[in-house]
């Protein structure tokens, strides 16, 4: 018997954001190119990587505990990541030429990650709308009578 895999998902966004907040503060310092450049961009990728897929899973599992929270953090985060990525791709960041190789594939992600935040967002303001159209309501009376009971 093949027993399903479990995700860690707090454990996932834990990791994933910890390397978007060491690009984010790469990106807002100023490291020496020649010797943190080219793991910045290691870094880069690797999130990249895995936020598409932290995504895709978030997104194909409607069922998941406290999804509205697990879309906000990656929202945020993904968020966070795009800013950073263009940060440094600032023609006067302190890691701009050793991003230079990399700059188009690094405003790809950038632009790809913007617009997966926007739909995030998107996704938690409709599930948010759709958990309060479907919750039960108890009128004022009703309440009286319920606590008299």
């Amino acid at each position: 018997m093949i027993m399903p895999h479990v995700i860690h998902y707090e454990d996932d966004f834990f990791i994933v954001d910890g390397l978007v907040r060491v690009i984010c503060d790469a990106a807002r310092l100023e490291p020496d190119a020649d010797i943190i450049g080219d793991a910045v961009i290691s870094a880069a990728r690797l999130a990249d990587a895995t936020l598409r897929r932290v995504k895709d899973l978030v997104l194909e599992n409607d069922h998941l505990v406290d999804r509205p929270e697990c879309l906000r953090l990656l929202s945020r985060t993904t968020r966070a990541f795009a800013d950073a990525l263009s940060e440094l791709l600032r023609p006067d960041a302190p890691l701009a030429q050793s991003c230079a190789s990399s700059a188009d594939e690094l405003e790809r992600m950038a632009t790809a990650h913007r617009a997966a935040a926007a739909e995030l967002r998107d996704v938690l303001r409709q599930s948010t709308a759709d958990d309060s159209s479907h919750e039960d309501h108890v009128s004022g009376d009703e309440l009286s009578e319920l606590l008299k009971m």
